[in-house]
């Protein structure tokens, strides 16, 4: 079957420029921006002060925090927002340093001040006593690069 290019591009456009923009990507409501901004204080009093996401959703709500079709904001939703900027702030703070720390970075709360942190270590075989010497068998990095270099200079011959 052949189709018409010129008539196909012409239903693209004409569909293009009837097209509906999409909502996702922009500021709706606001809810994101102003739990973003109030970030910590929201988690101080559920964890500190012992007050539900559902409690604290009716509290944001009774103010004209609104979920993106307009109805009152509900503690599941408060809770994936919170999940949200949490995961965010995550990422962006792999990524390096941000521009204001305080405004994309919530600073997370000790949920409970009785855990006890788990120290990290190496594996035994990983550790080498202190002072010892590391073993002169140790390839540089040069030699590294070389061996990695070999096992794909097929790739890289002239044909």
């Amino acid at each position: 079957m052949k189709i018409d290019l010129k008539r196909l591009r012409s239903e693209v456009n004409r569909l293009k420029a009837n097209r509906i923009d999409s909502p996702i990507g922009k500021i709706k409501t606001g809810a994101t921006e102003i739990i973003r901004r109030h970030f910590d204080e929201l988690e101080r009093m559920h964890h500190e002060d012992g007050a539900s996401w559902t409690e604290i959703a009716a509290g944001l709500a009774a103010q004209g925090v609104t979920q993106g079709d307009g109805r009152p904001l509900t503690g599941r939703r408060l809770t994936a927002l919170m999940h949200n900027i949490r995961v965010r702030a995550g990422k962006l703070r792999s990524k390096g340093p941000v521009r204001t720390p305080g405004e994309h970075l919530p600073t997370p709360i000790q949920k409970l001040a009785g855990r006890s942190r788990k120290a990290v270590s190496l594996a035994p075989e990983m550790t080498r006593p202190r002072g010892e010497t590391p073993p002169d068998q140790a390839i540089s990095e040069e030699e590294i690069r070389r061996a990695e270099l070999s096992k794909h200079a097929h790739l890289l011959r002239k044909r």
